[in-house]
């Protein structure tokens, strides 16, 4: 039966009903490929004799490379489907080959001798020609005057000598992007990219995995090399040909990959840095960070699959902040492999997922009696074990209440007790006035004296003398009694899991950390942690080392955007322009190198004089791109808060426009979306509009109210990276709207940008 290598090229958005006709046709290419039917032609006075075209429909033919290697089946690679006279001109004028100097398979087109790649001496258009009349100087090329050179291009990274001309001749970043765009080899696209950002070729060869190049076997003296058929299809397996190329087992497959959009895009076609760290070995924690769109959740899943591939009897974790990213993560698992194998009990083989609450109380109900018991150590007492569980915010307010402290303002509001209950109390398993008096409490801007520290003890005791009288835990509280659970039973010997998987690190809190320690021996691949420090949209910042996860040295960053366009993906970036953040290892974290993999239009900045202006504006702007063909359900306009998102759908109810209010991260709408800036994480929309980013709706007033001078600085962080966030869910379009004066943290108040969409 012939194999099939699916190539993703660009020009393949087909309908849905170009989509069967594909597969149709590939499917019967799998079963018989010498069906009269199918119509394949070898292509006359082609620069590649492997090229062939078959027919698809009437109108439309697929391109075809035929790898014939010893006695096996015939490999074909499918370099898409196209109208009838442009596939015929593709499969005459672009060769399927193996790049000289970085072994990278590759399509490349040849029209002509002078466009061959890897020709001599550099052409001499690119730096101007002289005229007997005008002598014109050539601007100065981007790339020369960051310290690259045609050598680095070329014998650095394997690029084709027409490629460099064209990369060197870009004399600033925009139109160095635009020729990035343009290149039809992924991984030319991904070596342009990273020279854009000032990458060292070092680095875009380490990224690419051009150190690591899959070797021929090695031939013994009296064999024959390998035919070129057999190189080029070992080449196809190259880490970065893996960008662009990959083989297809099955009809199930194919129909997947044809299907899947978006996802089945990443779900086949990894960039090297994303499989390397899906399927490397680590030798304790590791943590991957990278921005928004960067691909961690990609890696995570890939490497739940990875863990199983490689050992089926082992148990997984995979966890994340919320129920509902639980669920989305479970949907991408099934949809990236379908036979994986998953679990529905912890400490089941195969991959369990949980969001980090529910596995927590999954741990409660596995320890049973012995949950109450060890409540002890948490709490003081010990508890029934069928309590109700309650949000980690309440009851702070009737504790301060009831006991009314003499305390300053600024912290006499239970934001404060509840951050100092889940950064300090509870973690370090405070349970007597003593412990307290003597405990450290870093990352906490105030500073407590004897008196105050007393004046707050005396309500975490009333906290939780009101909680045991209602019979109540925080899920904060559940975790961390866990924890100290999963503590003992390891001491025994005893684990419930093999590898734990983390997405969304940075919004975890520290009894979470320590949970999902207790879950796993320190050992090889225990802990694979996805994070993003400038997406901290809840609670505190967390330094692992302080709950027994130390990732020195086993720490990494993902820096190219796949979702986000390169505009909007700077406008993003923008918002935290100015402010300093810190990762899990206390260190500042940086945006430096963060790129796109796309270009579009700009954002639009679109103020109003009114929140009823800028909701007929939104309805306007809905009626467009609706009529411009976008899919309803990828519209999504977000606000800071749900009174007004119910606004703008009551809003755009008047003006005849019906949306779907969605008040978590699923949605099988079909008009479309109005949801909250923090609902929106972990989702991404055609396109965005940001509604009323106005000064004094973000930073939100609430939140900054009353609140300790020391803790202002991080809740307008979380403030800045909600914006973020928000601004970084459009895949193409992006509008952020306003009323009166933008907020601050646009930075736009006298931006040029701003205009109206009319």
């Amino acid at each position: 039966m012939p194999h099939i290598v699916l190539t993703k090229v660009k020009g393949q958005d087909h309908d849905k009903s170009v989509k069967a006709k594909i597969l149709n046709f590939l499917s019967k290419l799998t079963e018989d490929d010498t069906s009269a039917g199918l119509h394949i032609e070898k292509m006359q006075n082609s620069v590649d004799s492997r090229a062939r075209t078959a027919r698809v429909d009437q109108s439309l033919r697929a391109v075809l490379y035929r790898l014939d290697v010893g006695e096996a089946e015939h490999t074909y690679v499918y370099a898409g489907t196209w109208p009838h006279d442009e596939a015929i001109e593709r499969a005459r004028t672009r060769k399927l080959q193996v790049n000289p100097i970085n072994g990278i398979a590759e399509l490349i087109e040849v029209t002509a001798p002078a466009d061959a790649p890897y020709a001599a001496p550099i052409a001499a258009a690119w730096q101007g020609e002289e005229s007997a009349a005008v002598q014109v100087a050539p601007a100065a090329s981007y790339l020369e005057t960051r310290g690259y050179s045609r050598t680095d291009l070329v014998e650095g990274l394997g690029l084709s000598e027409s490629v460099a001309v064209s990369l060197l001749a870009a004399t600033d970043e925009h139109s160095l992007l635009e020729s990035a765009e343009r290149l039809e080899n992924e991984w030319q696209s991904a070596a342009a990219l990273g020279l854009a950002v000032g990458d060292s070729i070092e680095k875009i060869r380490s990224d690419l995995g051009l150190d690591n190049a899959i070797e021929d076997e090695t031939v013994a003296e009296d064999t024959a090399p390998p035919s070129e058929d057999a190189r080029i299809l070992s080449s196809l397996k190259h880490p970065a040909a893996q960008m662009q190329f990959t083989f297809v087992e099955d009809d199930e497959e194919l129909r997947r990959v044809l299907e899947d959009e978006d996802f089945g895009a990443w779900r086949v076609f990894l960039h090297p840095e994303q499989r390397k760290y899906a399927t490397q070995n680590y030798n304790g924690p590791f943590r991957l960070s990278g921005g928004a769109g960067t691909g961690k959740t990609v890696v995570l899943l890939h490497r739940s699959r990875h863990l199983q591939e490689a050992d089926p009897g082992t148990r997984t974790v995979l966890t994340t902040f919320t129920k509902a990213l639980a669920g989305n993560l479970q949907r991408d698992l099934e949809r990236l492999d379908p036979s994986i194998q998953t679990a529905t009990t912890l400490g089941d083989t195969g991959v369990l997922v949980k969001g980090i609450d529910a596995l927590a109380a999954e741990v409660r109900d596995r320890a049973g009696k012995d949950f109450g018991l060890a409540a002890l150590a948490v709490l003081g007492v010990p508890l029934d074990q069928a309590a109700v569980l309650r949000s980690n915010a309440d009851g702070w307010q009737d504790a301060i209440d009831d006991i009314d402290p003499d305390l300053p303002e600024s912290i006499l509001n239970p934001a404060f007790f509840e951050a100092e209950y889940l950064q300090v109390v509870l973690p370090s398993r405070v349970t007597t006035w003593d412990d307290y008096l003597s405990i450290r409490r870093p990352g906490r801007g105030v500073a407590l004296d004897r008196k105050k520290r007393a004046a707050l003890w005396s309500v975490v005791e009333q906290y939780r003398k009101s909680a045991r009288l209602s019979g109540a835990l925080s899920f904060a509280e559940v975790a961390e009694i866990g924890a100290a659970w999963l503590e003992t039973q390891r001491a025994s010997g005893s684990t419930v899991s093999d590898h734990v998987l983390v997405d969304e690190g940075q919004d975890l809190i520290p009894s979470h950390w320590k949970l999902l320690r207790a879950l796993v021996s320190p050992q090889q691949n225990d802990l694979f942690i996805a994070e993003d420090s400038h997406q901290r949209i809840y609670g505190h910042h967390v330094v692992l080392s302080r709950y027994g996860i130390k990732i020195t040295g086993r720490s990494r960053r993902l820096t190219l955007n796949y979702r986000t366009t390169e505009q909007n993906l700077q406008f993003a970036l923008g918002v935290l322009a100015g402010a300093d953040y810190l990762d899990s290892e206390a260190a500042l974290e940086s945006v430096a190198g963060y790129r796109s993999a796309r270009r579009g239009p700009a954002p639009v900045l679109l103020p109003a004089k009114s929140d009823e202006e800028q909701v007929g504006n939104i309805a306007e702007l809905i009626r467009e791109w609706i009529d411009e063909g976008v899919a309803p359900p990828t519209i999504a306009v977000l606000a800071r808060s749900n009174n007004q998102a119910k606004k703008v759908q009551d809003g755009l109810a008047q003006r005849g426009e019906s949306v779907t209010l969605l008040t978590s991260a699923r949605s099988a709408a079909k008009q479309p979306v109005v949801l909250t800036m923090h609902t929106a994480k972990g989702m991404e929309f055609s396109r965005v509009v940001l509604f009323d980013v106005s000064d004094g709706t973000i930073p939100n007033q609430w939140v900054i109210k009353d609140i300790a001078p020391e803790e202002l600085a991080d809740a307008l962080l979380r403030e800045r990276s909600l914006l973020y966030v928000a601004a970084s869910r459009a895949r193409d379009g992006l509008v952020v709207s306003w009323k009166g004066t933008p907020s601050a943290l646009l930075g736009i108040r006298d931006s040029p940008q701003i205009r109206s969409v009319k």
